[in-house]
């Protein structure tokens, strides 16, 4: 045998492996998901959780409004005994959205709770498969595959709470991959963030420094179509009953939510569990926030990779919130999968491939932290170790930017060496 044959025969193995290990892993985190459907939905044993918890809630409050207004959804009165029915829990738990994620799921209350949670599921899933595999577009398929199963990292945990962050993810990734091809389709994905709209907050300084003006006007125009549509459907006292529930939602999830900090992968809440008061808390979770959006601004105003912008920019968003919860985690996935496309322009460092295997299992982590109790946060850190990788690989690396909506031939020949 030949050296040129067997390099190229360990090649064949290693990216076998790299495939075959995350994937079996991924599988066994699938397998509660079939444990806990079987018993719950087949079986009926309504003592083990069921598929989709959270989403009870969010059921609950669109047959809520339709059947009441929208400002009952902020009443326990209505609430409580909706979510009884489908959850496996009697404990009323609040659905702390603004109007417009009210109105984006209202008309799940047409449907039964069965089909409502299929759909939602269904559609989560869909799209965030979708913009993976936008994602790695053009890509040799090991790459791809390698794509899609680091993105995947954070499906489990959200499809068993029946969250929402499958689809905030994907808008945002969607967004930050259209952004050079269709400026104006971008915006529109943007908008979706209104859902769930903290998540959102770094994106304008991001588009004023890359000077992306018609992504950042339609993203305006958007918004502002889907705040109108929320008050012209749900009523503007749908907005003054969310705003007026907002102070006891922060009291009792942010001031005196101790159980609830063990599900919160952020500095604030390991500050809180540590025992520091709220200032000092706001005061650490700031020494890495404001870092996090300087290190965003310096990215997009020096025309950064597109990789690296869209990676820093999903990453410090996470950051910077001291309200996340742990099922938000999936939002890793895209700054891994766009690390991992970046690798056709440089060559993963230790550094890299280190932030990007921590950031991989971080959801599992975090879920066995909040099951265990544990009094600190390892996801804060992680996105600290990505954010420094990423800054250095620009800081490392200058060559010309290729953005992903432009051609890859050229860079795919190289990504699996690079990868390697």
């Amino acid at each position: 045998m030949t050296t040129q044959e067997t390099s190229r025969k360990a090649t064949s193995t290693f990216h076998f492996l790299l495939v075959f290990v995350p994937s079996f892993l991924l599988i066994l985190q699938f397998i509660p998901l079939v444990i806990c459907f079987v018993a719950h939905y087949v079986l009926g044993i309504r003592t083990m959780p069921g598929i989709g918890f959270d989403f009870g809630i969010f059921w609950a409050a669109a047959r809520v409004e339709l059947a009441h207004g929208a400002a009952a959804v902020f009443s326990p009165r209505w609430m409580q005994p909706l979510e009884a029915i489908v959850r496996s829990s009697p404990r009323y738990d609040p659905c702390p959205y603004p109007p417009t994620f009210l109105l984006a799921i209202r008309p799940l209350g047409y449907l039964s709770y069965p089909w409502a949670l299929f759909l939602f599921l269904a559609l989560g899933i869909g799209v965030y498969c979708t913009v993976a595999l936008r994602i790695g577009h053009r890509l040799p398929q090991t790459q791809r595959q390698f794509i899609l199963i680091v993105a995947l990292a954070g499906m489990p945990l959200a499809i068993f709470e029946g969250q929402n962050s499958l689809f905030t993810a994907a808008a945002a990734a969607a967004a930050l991959v259209l952004m050079e091809s269709a400026p104006i389709c971008a915006g529109a994905c943007l908008a979706v963030l209104l859902i769930k709209p903290q998540l959102g907050v770094l994106f304008p300084i991001a588009l004023v420094c890359g000077r992306r003006w018609k992504m950042l006007l339609a993203t305006m125009i958007f918004c502002s179509a889907f705040l109108l549509s929320s008050i012209a459907i749900l009523g503007s006292e749908a907005w003054s009953s969310f705003f007026s529930y907002l102070p006891a939602f922060r009291q009792a999830a942010l001031l005196d939510g101790r159980d609830h900090w063990f599900g919160m992968p952020t500095l604030f809440a390991t500050a809180r569990l540590l025992g520091a008061p709220v200032a000092v808390a706001y005061a650490v979770q700031a020494l890495a926030a404001i870092p996090a959006a300087l290190a965003v601004a310096y990215l997009w105003l020096v025309n950064a990779r597109h990789e690296l912008r869209a990676a820093a920019l999903l990453v410090a968003t996470l950051l910077v919130q001291p309200y996340l919860m742990t099922y938000d985690l999936a939002w890793l996935g895209f700054p891994a999968a766009f690390l991992i496309r970046d690798a056709a322009a440089a060559r993963l460092t230790r550094l890299d491939r280190l932030a990007l295997g921590a950031a991989w299992v971080m959801p599992v982590s975090e879920l066995t932290g909040a099951t265990a109790h544990l009094p600190f946060h390892l996801a804060p850190v992680v996105m600290i170790l990505m954010l420094t990788a990423i800054v250095r690989r620009h800081r490392t690396s200058h060559r010309p930017m290729q953005d992903l909506a432009g051609p890859a031939d050229e860079r795919s020949d190289r990504l699996a060496e690079a990868c390697g």
